[in-house]
């Protein structure tokens, strides 16, 4: 089965139903190459979660 790569502009929400259900899909799981691919398509599936935005007031001002 090959799956498609995510976009980079995926809503967190889905993006974290996604990986759940992918992770329940490998705890139930006994084919080694299908582990391999549900494991390979987590990942990306991570890779493209956005990330929180840190507060805009601790933006690296101590540096200076």
């Amino acid at each position: 089965m090959r799956f498609e790569k995510p976009k980079k502009s995926v809503r967190p929400d889905f993006a974290a139903g996604r990986i759940a259900e992918l992770e329940r899909q490998l705890a139930t799981e006994t084919n080694e190459t299908r582990k391999g691919e549900l494991l390979s398509e987590i990942n990306e599936w991570q890779r493209s979660r956005p990330r929180e935005k840190r507060d805009a007031g601790s933006n690296s001002q101590d540096r200076y």
